[in-house]
């Protein structure tokens, strides 16, 4: 018989749980899977046997050490940039990994030391990126075999509440890590118009929005998201493309996220006291008026705007204007604005939040241009796992069953959608729909 495989989940946040039910009750793996708390963990294993619960923390490597030499396999769940101090334990007892983060520069630099030590570390394997990638590349693939040649290449991915749960002014609720919105402000963002590089500042994403139709949805509005232009080597297309990668959120979110930015409650390093203010006190002191009185009135002439408009609408309704004291004593503006937005915009038991990657192509195909297009969307399950934590953790954890099972055998710092032959066509391709089929979508 062969040796029971052994994986660590780092992580028992938003998104680890359907991996975690995949390798325990579908693989039959053994289970190590880590918290801040480890009653996280335990809850998410629920008892079930070949499942172990792990409290470890950042500042605790030499329990991280001992994680990694007794595991064949570590997907990382925990934030970015805690990936660098996995990564360098999973090269000192050569253990592949896995994680659905963008590839740092940090983690880049390890790429031949991951090949020196025959491990592979694969990255950008969940929601997005990930499964946005791997179909734009099998679409990709797909032209090229018949000889045409890409003229542009457009996706979307977004996590939103569905269509019957949209029911607040913001049109957003959290299926994920809620910081992580914010987090993701902080990112300048860049995409190709023909070979020509467009750059945006971290400061004016959400300044232009594009509105998206797809077909048999809606209409949605996009931003940039990251920088697409490192993927025409990935997906690997000629100079003179046109690539955009974006994030679609339902109509208005750029325009509040835009106000929020104005307002400095995006800052997530200057450490405030808040034992004794109001939130309107609060939201004075962002505009320079250290008073309450008024500050509706004062915040619509600080941003410009009517005080009647929209946007002052739903800074009220998510109560930057309320006399009432703030629920934490300390904290960064970030810190306060995370969690109002949690007590407002969090999911209840019987609601469903929904995911939509959606890809499309302009090629030339024998002298003439035609445009393709893929959509998947996807809903979660009341009272069971959300749309994001399967469309993020899932594929990640098919991924890492094949390479146990050593259906992938490229080595080094690597992510899904490459043109290396050694990365077998499962994870380029046909794993966007073996995914697909899995989850029964």
């Amino acid at each position: 018989m062969s040796k029971i495989k052994k994986i660590a989940v780092l992580g028992a946040g938003f998104v680890s749980k359907p991996a975690v039910d995949y390798f325990l009750d579908k693989c039959h793996y053994e289970v190590i899977v880590t918290s801040l708390k480890k009653s996280e963990a335990e809850t998410i294993i629920k008892g079930r046997a070949g499942g172990k619960a792990v409290e470890w923390t950042q500042d605790q490597p030499e329990i991280l050490d001992s994680i990694v030499r007794e595991v064949d396999l570590v997907l990382s769940m925990i934030p970015p940039t805690m990936h660098i101090p996995v990564a360098k334990a999973c090269l000192k007892h050569r253990k592949n990994m896995v994680t659905t983060s963008y590839v740092s520069p940090a983690m880049a630099a390890l790429h031949e030391k991951a090949k020196d030590r025959e491990i592979l570390i694969l990255n950008e394997i969940g929601e997005d990126p990930g499964l946005d990638n791997m179909r734009a590349k099998q679409m990709i693939d797909e032209v090229k075999a018949q000889g045409g040649k890409i003229k542009s290449v457009t996706s979307y991915g977004a996590g939103l509440p569905a269509f019957a749960n949209n029911d607040n002014p913001f049109g957003y609720k959290f299926s994920w890590s809620p910081k992580g919105v914010i987090l993701a402000t902080k990112s300048s963002a860049a995409y190709l118009v023909e070979g020509k590089k467009v750059e945006v500042p971290a400061d004016e994403i959400f300044a232009y929005p594009k509105v998206v139709e797809l077909e048999g949805l809606d209409e949605f509005e996009s931003y940039p998201n990251r920088d697409s232009s490192s993927y025409v080597q990935c997906f690997d297309l000629a100079n003179d493309v046109s690539l955009y990668r974006g994030i679609l959120r339902y109509k208005g979110w750029c325009e509040i996220m835009s106000c929020l930015a104005a307002l400095q409650l995006f800052d997530i390093e200057t450490e405030r006291e808040f034992a004794t203010q109001t939130y309107a006190e609060f939201t004075g002191s962002l505009i320079g008026h250290h008073s309450s009185q008024d500050i509706l009135k004062r915040t619509a002439e600080f941003l410009k705007i009517k005080t009647e408009s929209e946007l002052i609408g739903k800074l009220d309704w998510l109560g930057l204007f309320d006399e009432k004291g703030i629920t934490i004593s300390k904290g960064t503006s970030g810190d306060l604005l995370v969690d109002l937005m949690v007590q407002k915009m969090s999911y209840r038991p019987d609601e469903k939040d929904m995911v939509i990657v959606h890809a499309e192509i302009v090629a030339e195909i024998s002298n003439h241009v035609e445009k393709r297009r893929s959509t998947l969307m996807v809903e979660g399950v009341v009272g069971g796992d959300t749309a994001m934590s399967r469309a993020v953790s899932l594929p990640a954890a098919i991924a890492s069953r094949l390479i146990l099972d050593k259906s992938i055998m490229v080595k080094g710092v690597q992510r899904p959608a490459v043109p290396d032959p050694a990365c077998i066509p499962t994870i380029t391709a046909s794993f966007y729909f073996g995914f697909v089929n899995f989850c029964e979508f």
